[in-house]
């Protein structure tokens, strides 16, 4: 390999963090901030679930937009990466954990996204505070497969945390389709909170026809199509939504397409909440 210098992104930080004082539970939390001050309220914030993965991508498109003179609908704000100890973009096992609901059907070792969304509110938003100031009532939520699934767990169990969520390809194929379950009984009462949210849900056109030895795997669980059946449901119902079909992008390949659909819709610039006077 070639010798050289680390590449590095300007205004970033991490560190690591155990939830609860659990070894076990080592979360590691990267930080991005804007170059001028905050606003008065202090910064909106994005947090990214696979943070190792999906940090670097989100602040460079976020900055690419503001270089290309594009930022006027994104709102100077904090990029929050939620990931795991390690260097590995992915840790299989502690996002099974993390990011899966504990509900009917939940295999073992999964079903800790109440434990982890504890984590955010009690332990990591506190944190992040200290560093920069943060307005907790613009905050957004990003998750991706199974992140996708914490976020609309968020949404149905704790519709004030998080002002606007991004679903992305969630795996709503899991446990049997508990969270279907769970989004119908969301659908049919929602909280009077839920009306003012947003949630973004995205998927990639050709998920569920990706090639290869998991073809039959990937056609069973129907990602696209759960996708549009959820949108469906959730429309009307409670939070302003959103759904987006990118043409042409596989359960992978479709990440970055997220992301920078996310942006915008995630850090609003001077766009009010739903239900919020103007």
């Amino acid at each position: 390999m070639a010798e050289g210098r680390a590449v590095t992104l300007p205004r970033t930080c991490w560190w690591d963090m155990r939830a609860g004082g659990d070894p076990a539970r080592a979360h590691r939390i990267l930080l991005a901030w804007p170059e001028g001050p905050p606003p008065p309220g202090g910064f909106p914030a994005l947090l990214l679930t696979d943070g190792n993965a999906t940090f670097a991508t989100a602040v460079d498109a976020a900055r690419a937009r503001a270089w290309r003179g594009t930022a006027a609908d994104i709102a100077p704000g904090l990029i929050i990466g939620l990931g795991h100890a390690g260097e590995e973009p992915f840790d299989i096992p502690a996002r099974s954990r993390d990011y899966t609901p504990s509900l009917p059907g939940a295999p073992e070792g999964m079903g800790g996204a109440d434990a982890f969304l504890d984590f955010i509110e009690t332990e990591l938003l506190p944190a992040i505070g200290r560093h920069a100031p943060l307005d907790r009532t613009r905050l957004a939520l990003f998750g991706h497969s199974f992140g996708g699934l914490l976020a609309l767990h968020a949404l149905f169990t704790r519709p004030a945390l998080f002002s606007r969520l991004v679903s992305a390809s969630p795996s709503l194929w899991w446990a049997g389709g508990a969270v279907m379950e769970a989004a119908r009984e969301f659908a049919a009462a929602p909280p009077a909170e839920a009306r003012g949210a947003a949630l973004l849900l995205t998927v990639g056109g050709a998920e569920g026809r990706e090639r290869g030895p998991h073809a039959a795997l990937h056609a069973e669980r129907r990602m696209a199509g759960n996708a549009r059946d959820l949108a469906a449901l959730l429309r009307g119902r409670g939070p302003t939504l959103d759904f987006v079909e990118f043409p042409g992008e596989t359960h992978g390949s479709v990440i970055p397409a997220a992301i920078a659909r996310a942006l915008p819709f995630a850090l609003p610039h001077d766009v009010p909440l739903p239900g919020t006077p103007a």
